[in-house]
């Protein structure tokens, strides 16, 4: 689904960001190409970490995420049309 929808929308994937509250979709965004970010609220109950479920980032909130992909490189986190 990640894949058709960058293409739908003519997204940049590696360029792309994968925000989850479970493994799950820490492991759908790393197989996609995204970087991805956890957030740790408590909705992981199976923590059962392999290298394609091992978030780039984790954070406590949706806020704490927006700001740390705000702080990368404009040239990284850029999105083409």
């Amino acid at each position: 689904m990640l894949l058709q929808a960058c293409m739908d929308q003519q997204i940049d994937i590696k360029s792309s960001w994968m925000i989850g509250d479970t493994l799950d979709d820490i492991e759908a965004g790393k197989k996609a190409g995204c970087r991805t970010i956890l957030i740790d609220n408590g909705n992981e109950t199976e923590w059962n970490l392999t290298k394609s479920r091992s978030p780039h980032f984790t954070c406590s909130n949706l806020r704490e995420a927006a700001e740390l992909i705000t702080q990368q490189p404009f040239a990284e986190t850029s999105i083409t049309s």
